[in-house]
């Protein structure tokens, strides 16, 4: 059985998706509409939390099998939950895909700092490449 995939932080990135899955792939860039990006805190990567009236980009892996699926499951801290939203590619196509969410009830885990990619990728992607490899 195969399913999408969306990805917000650190899986986005190519060579940490090869890292964890042995794969290497090129995403398709998509929306996710309802729901925000926070630093987890303490950490340097992020969750996304339901909220009403934010969204933001992001990267689909489309039709991933079990064992991928099963490489990023066991990647993934414990603290998300792992469920199905809707994501809208900018083609305007719609899809449903799983993606990794911090549960309303573990959602003060999350620091009031957006994440942001760039900014993790210079002051952070070294260490945590060495750190997951």
């Amino acid at each position: 059985m195969s399913a999408h995939l969306f990805t917000y932080g650190t899986l986005e990135l190519p060579e940490v998706f090869a890292a964890i899955t042995g794969r290497s792939m090129t995403g398709i860039a998509a929306t996710l509409s309802g729901y925000a990006r926070y630093r987890l805190q303490g950490e340097a990567y992020p969750g996304i939390v339901a909220m009403p009236g934010e969204s933001l980009q992001g990267t689909l892996y489309p039709d991933l099998d079990t064992e991928t699926h099963k490489k990023i499951d066991h990647y993934e801290d414990t603290c998300y939950e792992k469920r199905e939203v809707a994501v809208q590619l900018d083609d305007g196509r719609e899809l449903v895909a799983l993606a990794y969410v911090i549960p309303d009830d573990k959602s003060r885990l999350l620091s009031s700092q957006r994440w942001d990619r760039q900014q993790f990728i210079e002051q952070h992607l070294d260490n945590f490449l060495r750190y997951i490899r």
